[in-house]
């Protein structure tokens, strides 16, 4: 199976810890989380898509509309899918600025190494990441099962031998940013960064 052309950000999400919706918060240089995440990925795939229940973003992206009134990363993992013109996207959520080009290669590389996983994604030492990591159209049988199920669960749709762990020996890429405290912390390693 070819490595994947496609990466989809998951920015659909309520932001209910946050309190707004923190796809379009301010970030980087860019206006917008979202934005953020979309230039960094067109570096690194051929096309990038902006998952989402409606097209609420301030610059021109390809959306792939969540179909479905439920506001679940399996809803949205169905849409994605089922619309890519690939078997395989990188899936990322928009509140992970961290993930690098590194932890990007890796989890190809790994994926390039296992042809017929059904998904590939990093273990850090809090726990296994599945906001960030590669998923192939191998998955959709059992996403409609558990959504017919009402099971929104994506850890449970993980368990499951034909899903690749990726071990990263650190959890500093995969800071997420649920609560304003995440999103001030992640500005000010932002700034360090650029010092």
């Amino acid at each position: 199976m070819p490595l994947p052309d496609d990466a989809v950000i998951l920015a659909g999400g309520r932001s209910s810890r946050m309190g707004e919706d923190k796809a379009l918060l301010p970030f980087g240089e860019c206006s917008t989380l979202a934005e953020y995440q979309y230039r960094r990925l067109q570096a690194l795939f051929p096309r990038v898509w902006l998952s989402s229940k409606e097209d609420k973003f301030p610059f021109q992206a390809p959306i792939i509309e969540d179909r479905g009134s439920v506001h679940s990363p399996l809803v949205a993992l169905r849409s994605l899918l089922s619309r890519i013109p690939a078997e395989a996207a990188f899936i990322l959520g928009v509140d992970l600025p961290f993930v690098d080009e590194r932890v990007i290669e890796t989890l190809k590389a790994q994926y390039n190494r296992h042809p017929k996983a059904e998904a590939v994604i990093p273990r850090s030492p809090r726990g296994v990441e599945p906001l960030c990591g590669i998923y192939t159209t191998a998955l959709l049988p059992r996403i409609e099962a558990h959504l017919a199920a009402q099971n929104h669960k994506l850890q449970e749709l993980l368990a499951s031998e034909g899903v690749i762990e990726v071990p990263f020996e650190s959890e500093e890429p995969f800071l997420n940013l649920n609560r304003p405290e995440d999103y001030k912390r992640a500005l000010a390693l932002m700034e360090d960064e650029n010092e």
